[in-house]
């Protein structure tokens, strides 16, 4: 029998009831789940791919947010849905900034980066994704109609 994950839970057991008297805080869990003060993890949000990077340097906070937005639809494909898609993209230029581009390969993208001062917590990692979602929202909604989902897209290429 493989006593190894018999014997990481006795070292996980014992380094918790050596900080007892402290509650077991994020850093700390950070440090015995061997992922220090970085966290990378990736979602599905509307049909869209959303990837998050996150690091902390003493109480400073970055946050690096990647997202696939699908393809621009070729003319050849669809005409009406390129110039919706299209539209949409202007109009998400304007409310999110530089944040939504079209790659060479028509990909669109959503990127954001973020400094803050504040240390990186599960509440502040939540919470920031969650700013940019409901900021999101709306064009990736519009988006929605006029592009195939990466998701969607992921499902036909496994089969």
């Amino acid at each position: 029998m493989n006593d190894r994950p018999a014997e990481k839970t006795r070292q996980l057991l014992k380094a918790m009831s050596d900080v007892a008297p402290e509650p077991l805080g994020l850093g700390k869990a950070g440090e015995l789940a061997g992922r220090g003060a970085q966290f990378d993890f990736s979602f599905e949000y509307l049909g869209f791919l959303f990837a998050v990077k996150a690091s902390s340097l003493e109480q400073r906070t970055n946050m690096r947010f990647h997202a696939n937005l699908g393809y621009l639809p070729y003319t050849a494909e669809d005409p009406k849905r390129r110039m919706e898609a299209m539209r949409i993209l202007f109009t998400a230029g304007k409310l999110l900034g530089g944040r939504v581009h079209l790659s060479r390969e028509q990909r669109i993208l959503l990127t954001e980066s973020l400094w803050f001062d504040e240390p990186l917590t599960p509440v502040v990692l939540i919470s920031r994704t969650t700013q940019l979602l409901v900021q999101a929202k709306p064009v990736l909604e519009l988006l929605s109609e006029s592009v195939v989902l990466p998701a969607q897209r992921l499902a036909f290429s496994r089969s």
